[in-house]
């Protein structure tokens, strides 16, 4: 699947949504990881993309948690 620009700022956008009530909107190795998964997802055509990178949140900080 290719990505353009229209589909790209609806990434981005998920992203912004999902990383908005963490503090300073997330540090960057989480937005990161809760990107990869978007991109990842979005090229496998799923497209509940707001539900990925929610799950991405929930795993990005059970990790930090953990660590």
């Amino acid at each position: 699947m290719k990505i353009d620009a229209g589909f790209k700022a609806r990434l981005e956008f998920v992203l912004e949504q999902v990383a908005k009530d963490l503090s300073y909107g997330g540090d960057h190795k989480t937005r990161a990881f809760i990107a990869a998964r978007l991109l990842s997802a979005a090229q496998s055509d799923v497209v509940k993309l707001v539900r990925v990178a929610r799950d991405a949140l929930l795993d990005a900080l059970r990790a930090t948690d953990s660590a």
